[in-house]
This record gives C-alpha cells, sequence and structure tokens, in this order.
C-alpha cells in the first residue's frame, strides 16, 4: 500500500508513528511537509531519520516524480502546499483523509465552516482526529467516516529515561502563545509558593528553554507535574506524553483530551488559586509516598489505559483504516 502523509510542522511524534507504520509489511510512505514556525530550531535530518520526506515552504510544489499514492492523509486545510497536493488533478480519484485537531466550538468560524469549506472538504472521504471533541466537529462538517486516535507518541521511548530516586519540581512544555497562559501558570506559582510550596518550575519550549524532542524523556523523568493552564487547547500532546513517562498533570478544562487521559487534575480555568492548591497538595502527597515520590498508578495500570495512544497501535490503526476505505482487507 503506497501511503502519503501531506503534513505541516516539524513533529517528533508523528515522524515516530510514521516510522512504525513505515516497517508494516506491504507499505511504501512517503511524507511532505510544511514547513511553519515549529521547525526553526529543530534538527530536521534527526527527527525525520529514516523516512522518506520533503520539506517544503514558501508555497513550494512537492515533485512527485510520477509515484502515485494508493491513500492520501492531510491535515486540515490551512496549508498552501497540502491544498495543492490534496486538489492536484492526477491525485484525483485518490481516496483522501482529513487530519485535523479543531474541536467543536460555538464560534461564528467553526460553524461557517461547514458552508465555506465545503468545496474543499468535498475532496476526502473521511476524518483523522485526535479525539471525541474533535469527533464531533468532524461530524458538524458531515463527515460520515471518522476515526479517532490521531495523535500518537513512542511510548517506549518516554519510559526508557532514568528515573531518579526522587521526581519533584513542576514543569511547562510547548509554545508560549497566547492561548497556552503560560502567564496563569507563573501566577499560579507564584502563589503556590506563598502558601509554602517549595519545588521548582521549569519552561520548556519557543519562549522558553528549548530542547530538541529526543531530550524531553529525561525532562519528564526529572519532574513530577505537568503543568496546563490554557485557554484553548484542542489536544495537548504534551499531556499524553507526561502522563506516560510517569508524571503528573494539572491541567486547565479547556484541555481537550481531559476526559481521555487517565489520571489527570483538572481545574477550572483561570482559577489561579486552585492552580496553586492542586500543587501544594500534590508535592505533600510525592513527600508522604515511600521512595521519595515515585508514582505507582503511572508505572502500573494507567500504562495499559494508554496503550491505544501508542505508535505502534496508532500504525497497526491507521492501516487498518486505510484498508478499510480502500476496500482491501489489509492484515495488521
Amino acid at each position: 500500500m503506497k501511503i502519503l502523509f501531506a503534513w505541516t510542522g516539524v513533529t517528533s511524534y508523528m515522524a515516530d508513528c510514521w516510522r512504525r507504520l513505515q516497517s508494516a509489511q506491504g507499505v511504501e510512505l512517503k511524507v511532505v511537509v510544511d514547513n511553519v514556525y515549529s521547525g526553526r530550531a529543530f534538527d530536521v535530518e534527526k527527527v525525520f531519520g529514516g523516512l522518506d520526506y520533503a520539506i517544503l515552504s514558501g508555497g513550494m510544489k512537492w515533485d512527485d516524480g510520477g509515484w502515485r499514492p494508493d491513500i492520501i492523509f492531510a491535515v486540515g486545510w490551512h496549508s498552501h502546499i497540502v491544498r495543492e497536493i490534496v486538489r492536484r488533478r492526477k491525485f484525483r480519484d485518490v481516496p483522501k483523509v482529513c487530519c485535523f485537531d479543531m474541536p467543536w466550538r460555538w464560534l461564528p468560524r467553526c460553524i461557517c465552516a461547514r458552508w465555506v469549506l465545503r468545496p474543499f472538504l468535498k475532496n476526502y472521504v473521511a476524518a483523522y482526529v485526535p479525539g471525541q471533541s474533535c469527533a464531533r466537529y468532524a461530524r458538524w462538517l458531515r463527515f460520515q467516516r471518522i476515526e479517532t486516535g490521531l495523535f500518537s507518541i513512542d511510548a517506549e521511548k518516554l519510559r526508557s529515561a532514568h528515573v531518579p530516586s526522587e521526581r519533584k519540581g513542576f514543569l511547562y512544555v510547548g509554545r508560549f502563545s497566547s492561548e497556552k497562559r503560560v502567564d496563569l501558570i507563573e501566577r499560579a506559582y507564584r502563589r503556590y509558593q506563598e502558601l509554602g510550596g517549595s519545588w521548582p518550575l521549569d519552561c520548556y519550549g519557543q519562549g522558553g528553554k528549548f530542547i530538541q524532542p529526543d531530550e524531553l524523556p529525561s525532562v519528564y523523568a526529572e519532574h513530577a507535574c505537568l503543568l496546563l493552564a490554557s485557554e484553548f487547547d484542542p489536544w495537548p500532546l504534551v499531556a499524553l506524553e507526561a502522563r506516560t513517562a510517569g508524571c503528573e498533570v494539572i491541567m486547565s478544562d479547556r484541555c481537550g483530551n481531559r476526559f481521555e487521559l487517565p489520571g489527570v487534575r483538572v481545574v477550572r480555568y483561570g482559577d489561579v488559586e486552585a492552580m496553586a492548591h492542586g500543587m501544594l497538595k500534590l508535592e505533600e502527597e510525592f513527600a508522604s509516598r515511600k521512595g521519595g515520590g515515585q508514582d505507582a498508578e503511572c508505572n502500573g495500570g494507567v500504562h495499559a489505559a494508554l496503550a491505544r495512544y501508542d505508535c505502534k497501535a496508532w500504525a497497526e490503526r491507521t492501516l487498518r483504516f486505510a484498508g478499510e476505505l480502500l476496500g482491501m482487507n489489509v492484515k495488521v
């Protein structure tokens, strides 16, 4: 089966998934990436090592060299490069799957998209989304075939880092954009200190300490808890990474995966006091545990609950979904 992924941004989690899919018997995979902001600082060759990929930018066109996919997975509708591939005349009869993480929201642009985007969305036969909130929006856009579980990670890699005898400290990982509300995390941390908390806070990402993707497992292993205070966050993958790596997570109720990831602690958006008290309570819990705060739940049952988000399960799910759309009996 020849599969083309047309994506936006240099993303290590998808690269891990693509490598797993590429290893499946009978799969020939190509990846085309629109190099938007997220690729500026990453070591692209290290992230995409082992893949047949093309990095494009500035409205460039991908030279397919006469190669023709059996199915195309394409991200959303914002990228000119992706749109050109989806609309390419020679691929007109190739089934296409629309991949996106936009959740349902009562906003004019979300509501109007059903009609505004209709001419473009007619190119697709199905949607592939991270979770149920996004699936609801896919149904609003009138997709009949919808698969969930678009975002996945290499769980083995995230659990491979050495965990110190004592986890401690809070962590933020991600962009420092306005909707992430890192300022609320900083305010909650100051209040936490006023309440007597002693753990440090580290912030990583574009705007904080920048790290390459292969350094993340060690960062998660050293910290006790990830903090997310987002005003809008469709399906924050960092929460999945953190839980898989054994970290606790405190997130706002605006995070789309708050009901789908086990063991996360949810606070009302903007409630700095609640987040600060949650941080203090967590520090006290860790202090009372034997062994300096090892998360027994996360080292055991939670991993099983997160199994569907591992890249191996993702590859099997994606290949099975592609086979169904192509009318093929695919062995996974």
